[in-house]
């Protein structure tokens, strides 16, 4: 009892502390809990709506999101760290930039296993306890928090934690009345009235490049609120959150390979896709080059379940696409060495295209024992997201990289 009085009167603490304050405009973010005056966004431009985001934070100015508000980084500073809690543990990525170069250096990654009571579904049970097992990650790489003072840092929100939604930009809909309207129509994707209160966190982002689609986010503060917290029982202070898919995403547009490092028979000149796997969802994703042409998202265990049901679901969701994919990428959190080679071969067999394992951190620089060298491919691809905050993270210090 002692020692839960201590954590409410900390979480209780670091509530009071958060002040109110505007967030950078972001790249690709889904910011869910903090304040973003809408009205400084200029109207929508045909050349440059591929590059503009509407940074959303539509909740609650006295509670978690707002932090994120208060400790914007400064550009060029520090490197970029993106961490996201899953099933399967906690994954840890940092990045820092070369000198002179437009290049990324990996200067830490790791992962660590969460024992299933601290985890309830989505939800974090026990964060003090998480909390413990990220400073033990980050002792065993060699980071301390204050290695991390200046560093920019990213957290993910899990898909099955997240309530979607995709609608049409409202044409003539004043710029100043935008937030309101996005609000009260993310609010809508949750159990109630649909009035925004402290119970909730929504965000907002274009849906596709290039077109008038706003794609909406919803989800139960909590969600939000222990990410933080634990992050800051660790010392930590987060900047900006992100889905978790849309992370990974991101990492295959930073990592996938060029046409002349694929071998012969995966040059055909189709689009490639990108399959993220974990214990609640499957997410494909069709790129051709940098742009996501299709996408399309299952509920399904693909790690608990048997390779071949896997590769059965997911041959149906290649059939239902606008766009088939000549080559398969792979990221699955959680799986073993051998799992990920049988699920590997199983998508291939199914699916009549070639089958590889998604390596996100191919591109980085890799010094003295940071690098991945004696990771596995199946520790590798399960640091797609952290990867990809990562990079969303140095993204926000001005590299351009995401």
């Amino acid at each position: 009892m002692r020692h839960r009085n201590w954590t409410r009167k900390k979480r209780h603490e670091f509530l009071k502390r958060i002040s109110p304050a505007p967030l950078s405009h972001g790249f690709g973010l889904v910011r869910l809990g903090g304040r973003v005056a809408l009205d400084s966004i200029d109207h929508i431009d045909k050349e440059r709506r591929e590059d503009v985001m509407i940074e959303a934070v539509l909740r609650s100015a006295r509670h978690v999101g707002s932090q994120l508000a208060a400790v914007v980084p400064r550009a060029g500073g520090g490197g970029g760290c993106g961490i996201h809690f899953d099933a399967g543990g906690l994954h840890f990525v940092r990045l820092t930039r070369v000198a002179g170069l437009a290049r990324l250096r990996l200067t830490g990654c790791g992962s660590a296993v969460l024992e299933d009571d601290m985890l309830r579904g989505a939800l974090i049970a026990k964060p003090e306890a998480v909390a413990r097992r990220l400073e033990e990650l980050l002792e065993r790489i060699g980071i301390n928090a204050q290695d991390l003072r200046d560093d920019t840092i990213v957290l993910a929100l899990p898909a099955h934690g997240l309530k979607t939604q995709i609608v049409d930009y409202p044409a003539g809909l004043p710029v100043r009345a935008l937030r309101a309207w996005c609000e009260r129509r993310a609010a809508l994707l949750l159990p109630g009235d649909g009035d925004p209160d402290l119970r909730n966190r929504v965000g907002v982002t274009w849906a596709d490049p290039g077109q008038h689609r706003l794609r909406l986010y919803a989800c139960e503060a909590e969600l939000v609120d222990d990410r933080v917290a634990v992050l800051e029982m660790s010392g930590l202070r987060v900047h900006a959150i992100d889905a978790a898919h849309e992370a990974g995403r991101r990492a295959f547009r930073w990592a996938r390979p060029t046409d002349g490092e694929m071998s012969a028979p995966e040059r055909t000149g189709a689009p490639m896709a990108l399959l993220q796997v974990d214990a609640h969802d499957l997410d494909l994703s069709v790129f051709d080059s940098d742009t996501c042409v299709a996408d399309v998202r299952e509920r399904f265990d693909g790690i608990g379940a048997h390779p071949d049901a896997l590769a059965s679901v997911v041959r149906e969701l290649v059939s239902k696409l606008p766009v088939g994919p000549g080559v398969l990428y792979v990221a699955a959190q959680g799986a073993s060495p051998g799992g990920l080679v049988v699920i590997c071969d199983a998508l291939s067999a199914a699916c009549g295209i070639p089958v590889r394992p998604f390596d996100p951190m191919r591109r980085f620089e890799t010094p003295g024992q940071a690098g991945p060298r004696r990771q596995t491919f199946a520790q590798r691809t399960s640091l797609a997201v952290p990867c990809g905050l990562a990079l969303r993270a140095m993204s926000m210090q001005g590299v351009a990289c995401a």
